[in-house]
């Protein structure tokens, strides 16, 4: 092969890796989209995603202490033990087929109004999702 030929080559597979990286899904994080309501009937806090995943983590801490605080309180830590089930609505609190504290004697803490508190879930090792929310 010669020098244009390589160069050719080269240019070729610049452009191809270029387009991989800003056109395709490949490299980007794969995101959980979580909704929360409150059942005005028995005050359960519903929480409702995009669509069913094999959770493997469940995490509710104090919103405002996590700007503070490396390694917040954890109100509510389910973690996978043996094999979880697809699931896309589940409540605070309750448990989840394939799922049991990571602590086992862990209970889930009530949540009081007016607090911030944020939901962080993990399905996997590539699916990540974490939103707010707040009891009125």
């Amino acid at each position: 092969m010669n020098k244009k030929t390589l160069m050719l080559v080269g240019v070729a597979l610049f452009l191809a890796a270029l387009y991989v990286v800003n056109f395709t899904d490949w490299f980007k994080p794969r995101n959980i989209q979580i909704s929360s309501r409150i059942n005005p009937l028995n005050h359960s806090l519903t929480f409702f995603l995009d669509r069913p995943y094999l959770l493997t983590s469940i995490e509710v801490v104090s919103a405002d202490e996590v700007k503070t605080n490396k390694y917040p309180h954890t109100l509510w830590h389910l973690v996978a033990k043996g094999s979880p089930q697809k699931t896309s609505i589940f409540s605070y609190g309750q448990p989840l087929p394939g799922m049991a504290p990571e602590v086992a004697t862990a209970v889930p803490e009530s949540l009081q109004p007016e607090i911030a508190y944020m939901i962080t879930l993990e399905a996997g090792g590539d699916w990540k999702g974490q939103t707010n929310f707040t009891l009125r």
